[in-house]
């Protein structure tokens, strides 16, 4: 891609405008110019990406945000980009999640073998466990999707699933992927993510990783990080953009999209793409179609999940594994995996990596999240990184997805198709199964799919 300013625009040129360059547009355009179509993207940022961004700090190489992708081999962003790149990105698999409760460690058990001496609980407990757990790994699609409007915790209550461990274990799982705590999580979601799967399988399959297990963690690290991706990615795309470009308005006529309008300049065109955050469209749709107006003015109330990633550069190997490990209690949950030991040239040699990721809590500042973390968890059960601190980074993430809860799940969002011809929607906050880049990744593949043989 080429930078341009806004001025030298001449849209005439494009088969298609895309709103926002984060991975929803850059996917979109991915895959566009494979199908021999010229972009023009209009970023509002000094930069392309959105949070699939990385930069260095004191000669540690960080993600903007602590990116482990889930379903490396058989997830949707994985599956695009082997599809789009050649040669396809590297990613190495993280070896199991480790959750500490006070003194005890523990996975999330996959089998009755596994669930029968789970360590964070006793006997009662782990029975309670056995039977809810038997039934997830079970239960069909069709039957999460009854659940959409309820909370995961009105979900484990109505099954008598009342062990506190057990719920501490699962809304911290929970947490990373949905956002929000257990008592506000649809529990359609959550039973998804429990089980690990957005496709349908059978009895027998489901009964088979109830009693084996699966052969492998299908979550990974990318080699050279998430800044390597979006370069090559942008690298491929046929096109311009523009950056500090704020779209301020999108405009209908007769039902058919017309212009989009940046920084003052109108540019026309009949095919937009937007990767705008749904709950901003509502201000910059211009429309006298009421059902438009109803479309988007559903989401402008939409919540999304904000969180606080703490990079710590560490004066030697401290951790040094590929695991993911979780402090449930003491609290805040916080994530916590060692970066180096995946891609060593993310830190200086013989120097260490760590990413630490939270929640952003409601009248916290991510000072405060800083503080609790280190003083809650890691001083007591890892002091050795507090000792070995060089670097400390601390980030907060603006809206990065909206917030898995009943109302907010993949069944209800829209995407990519709106009620106005030519405008379609991508991002993390639109329809589609998974989260985060999993869905940006389903929606770029939606509006591919649409636009086959129109433009």
């Amino acid at each position: 891609m080429r930078e341009i300013t806004i001025d030298q625009v001449d849209t005439s040129k494009y088969d298609t405008i895309i709103a926002g360059a984060g991975a929803g547009g850059l996917l979109t355009a991915l895959g566009l110019t494979a199908k021999g179509k010229k972009v023009l993207m209009l970023e509002m940022a000094d930069r392309l990406g959105g949070v699939w961004h990385g930069y260095c700090v004191d000669g540690y190489r960080l993600d903007q945000g602590l990116h482990v992708i889930t379903r490396v081999k058989r997830g949707a962003f994985a599956r695009f980009l082997r599809t789009y790149l050649d040669p396809p990105p590297e990613f190495v698999l993280h070896e199991g999640w480790f959750f500490r409760v006070h003194e005890k460690v523990g996975t999330i058990p996959s089998t009755v073998g596994e669930t029968l001496r789970w360590p964070l609980t006793g006997a009662k407990g782990r029975l309670g466990l056995a039977r809810i757990g038997a039934k997830i790994k079970t239960m069909k699609l069709e039957e999460m999707q009854k659940h959409k409007d309820i909370t995961f915790q009105e979900y484990m209550e109505s099954e008598g699933a009342t062990n506190q461990v057990m719920l501490d274990v699962m809304q911290s799982a929970i947490y990373m992927a949905a956002g929000v705590p257990i008592t506000r999580a649809s529990a359609y979601e959550a039973l998804r993510t429990l089980k690990d799967t957005d496709k349908e399988s059978t009895k027998l399959q489901s009964a088979k990783r109830l009693i084996f297990g699966g052969s492998e963690y299908d979550e990974g690290i990318a080699i050279g990080g998430m800044q390597s991706l979006v370069d090559r990615v942008t690298e491929i795309i046929d096109g311009d953009y523009v950056l500090n470009a704020q779209v301020e308005r999108i405009t209908e006529e007769n039902g058919q999209v017309v212009s989009v309008t940046a920084n003052g300049h109108v540019l026309e065109h009949a095919t937009v793409v937007s990767n705008i955050p749904l709950w901003s469209m509502p201000r910059i749709v211009e429309t006298q179609n009421d059902t438009a107006t109803d479309f988007f003015k559903k989401w402008d109330h939409m919540e999304f999940t904000k969180g606080v990633t703490m990079w710590f550069g560490l004066d030697e190997v401290v951790i040094g594994d590929r695991k993911s490990r979780v402090i449930v209690h003491p609290r805040p949950e916080a994530w916590m995996i060692s970066m180096s030991t995946f891609d060593p040239s993310c830190a200086p040699e013989g120097k260490e990596l760590l990413g630490v990721a939270t929640i952003l809590q409601e009248g916290k500042t991510p000072d405060d999240m800083v503080k609790l973390v280190k003083e809650n968890g890691l001083r007591s059960y890892h002091p050795e990184v507090i000792d070995h601190i060089e670097m400390e980074h601390v980030q907060s993430s603006y809206a990065t997805r909206a917030a898995l809860i009943p109302g907010q799940t993949d069944l209800d969002r829209p995407g990519p198709e709106t009620p106005i011809k030519g405008l379609y929607i991508v991002g993390t906050d639109t329809a589609g199964a998974g989260v985060g880049l999993q869905q940006a990744a389903n929606s770029a593949e939606g509006v591919l799919r649409i636009l086959e043989g129109r433009i």
